[in-house]
């Protein structure tokens, strides 16, 4: 059952406490001549509002002290410039009268109990410099308003529960050199004007439920010394021209997005750079051999490179392994798709052939355990004998921390075989339609010889033509340009086949 209070009393009794709030700084006012009447009532207005009876420290707080004597407040020219109530137990709502104290140069209130929204009339304060409202239960929008502060060199609004979007009146705060806002509710795309900022050393909006794409307005922040972005939404690939933030010193950290693509070899610029998270995006392809030159990753204490749980192959791995062994995980990559050509099985796992190790296995349905039917050192083709359902685990003597697990593979021996075991005739020279194939492994000039003239197509694992080339008795073929790993050679006028592997 609810319980309604007539309007009258409500009335009244708001416009008692005006008038004991009034007497009291009315009362302060003429007892220490120290503090305009404006900010009296919004300091008592706090205090009210935030259940000061409790805080765990209230020294002199509505007392006839001077209010400069209050715990926590500073007073320059009769007026209120600096308010420090940290890890206070404030508990309640932020007042809309704070932005009365229009002097007011720092405002710190963290690690308390607040809740509610921002006020708005927090954008009166043009005068802050520092804004510390994090650690806190603050809901709702950041308000636009926040853009007046334009002397604002450090906003700390996070661990907070704001959501919506961060607006883009942020970007008005020129003179800001640290803006987090990290682990809230943030949402929608990172604005754009964030790039405005030009004097920021350190920003984090990781940790909220950020869309889009990291903004090309970004590349103007050249003197940010830690920038994270992880735990959102983004996607899009890694700009390149992060790697001229060379400032860059104690972390980038963009883990946990949908970021794809390659790691930009720019990255490699970050010579200082201590802390460097990728881990849970998308990212794949060869991890550039630049990442060797970032030797803050190898500091005794606090280095550390986190590839892990993305979609990358050995390719590029072993001198992340070599390079920075004790301060680096790789493991936990994406499954590798399995390959079938005729009657063989194949899969990439990049990295120096002979340092892999594959482990073919038959699984035979569920709840049976899967049989290991194959081991081969450096050489990822397996040519299976029936029928059955596959699955391959690759393993690298250098990069010890990663195994590489395939999908599961449905195979079904085909009636006519391109590619038949290490045994049959595609091997010898000499017969009908055969060719030989020379240096294998190759480096950069692969050598054929056949009888007569005949098209020759280099295609690759997933069946993709690479190059087309017309051979006539002897030729080569130059793959200076091709990946490292296993291919097939093809004669187009019979559809022999040969294993070609290129390695460096």
């Amino acid at each position: 059952m609810r319980y309604y209070v007539p309007k009258l009393i409500v009335m009244k009794t708001k416009s008692l406490l005006s008038c004991l709030m009034f007497a009291i700084c009315a009362n302060i006012h003429t007892t220490n001549a120290q503090v305009n009447v404006q900010d009296s009532l919004a300091l008592v207005d706090l205090y009210n509002s935030t259940d000061g009876s409790h805080w765990k420290q209230n020294k002199n707080w509505l007392t006839s002290n001077p209010v400069s004597k209050w715990l926590g407040i500073g007073v320059r020219n009769s007026t209120v410039t600096y308010v420090n109530l940290n890890y206070n137990n404030l508990n309640g709502r932020l007042p809309s009268s704070i932005g009365s104290l229009t002097n007011l140069t720092t405002l710190l209130l963290v690690g308390n109990h607040l809740s509610g929204n921002i006020p708005s009339s927090i954008g009166n304060l043009v005068r802050l410099t520092s804004l510390y409202l994090a650690e806190n239960r603050l809901g709702g929008n950041i308000p636009a308003s926040i853009g007046n502060l334009v002397k604002l060199d450090a906003l700390f609004l996070d661990n907070n529960r704001l959501s919506g979007a961060i607006p883009n009146s942020i970007g008005n705060l020129a003179k800001l050199q640290f803006l987090e806002l990290y682990n809230n509710q943030l949402t929608g795309n990172i604005p754009s004007s964030i790039g405005n900022l030009r004097n920021l050393w350190f920003l984090d909006l990781g940790g909220n439920q950020l869309t889009g794409l990291i903004p090309s307005s970004f590349r103007n922040l050249i003197n940010l010394q830690a920038l994270s972005l992880g735990g959102n939404h983004l996607k899009g690939t890694i700009p390149s021209f992060i790697g001229n933030f060379t400032h860059l010193e104690y972390y980038l950290s963009l883990e946990s997005n949908d970021l794809t693509g390659s790691i930009p070899s720019s990255l490699g610029n970050l010579r200082a750079l201590l802390y460097l998270d990728l881990h849970d995006n998308r990212l794949n392809g060869a991890i550039p051999s630049s990442l060797a030159n970032l030797g803050g990753i190898n500091d005794e204490n606090v280095g550390w490179m986190d590839l892990s749980q993305n979609s990358f192959t050995f390719d590029g791995m072993q001198l992340i392994a070599k390079t920075f062994p004790h301060h680096s995980a790789y493991n936990h990559q994406a499954n590798i798709p399995i390959h079938q050509h005729g009657n063989t099985l194949s899969v990439y796992a990049g990295g120096t052939l002979s340092n892999n190790t594959y482990k073919w296995f038959k699984c035979d349905g569920p709840g049976t355990a899967p049989i290991l039917v194959a081991t081969i050192k450096g050489d990822s083709v397996f040519h299976p004998k029936e029928n059955g359902k596959y699955r391959a685990v690759v393993s690298n003597s250098v990069a010890t921390q990663l195994k590489l697990f395939t999908k599961l593979y449905d195979y079904t021996v085909p009636n006519n075989t391109l590619v038949a075991s290490d045994k049959n005739a595609l091997h010898q020279f000499g017969i009908a339609n055969a060719f030989r194939v020379y240096p294998n492994p190759a480096k950069d000039i692969l050598r054929v010889e056949t009888n007569g003239s005949a098209t020759f197509s280099l295609i690759n694992q997933s069946g993709k033509i690479l190059i087309t080339i017309n051979i006539t008795g002897k030729g080569s073929i130059n793959i200076s340009g091709i990946t490292p790993g296993l291919y097939y050679l093809r004669n187009n006028s019979t559809d022999n086949v040969q294993k070609v592997v290129i390695a460096r």
